[in-house]
């Protein structure tokens, strides 16, 4: 089991590969995010402050929010640029700009270039027959 401490509350949970915040601090989280949404639907394009001040909402929180994906910044009037992280384009929600995304996807998956070539058999002595096969099992009894 691995034991961590809560980067919001400093208390010590169990973490589960998945969540970083313990099950009280995720809980408040998802209520912020609900009001944060729900403000959003009656007032689009509202500024990040004017979420702030009618929510109770950190800034942070709702930063975290765009940048998690959770939110698109569309609905959101920004008084500030989110950037890529990778190649600083402006963007509207995520952590990276589209076409970073693609190259990054693009690295982990194999390429048709890096096929290892296969043995070309030159003399019919290279092959190996099943009836070649069976004759050497029964020869070794």
């Amino acid at each position: 089991m691995d034991l961590r401490n809560c980067p919001r509350c400093g208390k010590l949970f169990a973490y589960d590969g998945t969540h970083k915040l313990c099950p009280v601090c995720r809980n408040d989280e998802e209520e912020d995010f609900q009001k944060v949404k729900d403000y959003l639907w009656d007032n689009p394009h509202a500024t990040i402050e004017e979420v702030h001040e009618e929510t109770g909402v950190e800034r942070e929180t709702i930063i975290k929010f765009i940048k998690d994906n959770r939110l698109i910044a569309e609905g959101i009037e920004l008084d500030f640029l989110l950037e890529c992280e990778r190649c600083g384009a402006p963007i509207s929600h995520g952590r990276y700009c589209e076409k970073c995304q693609n190259e990054l996807i693009d690295g982990f998956t194999p390429s048709s270039k890096k096929e290892t070539p296969t043995k070309k058999f030159s003399r019919k002595s290279d092959k190996m027959f099943i009836a070649d096969r069976i004759k050497n099992k029964n020869y070794r009894r």
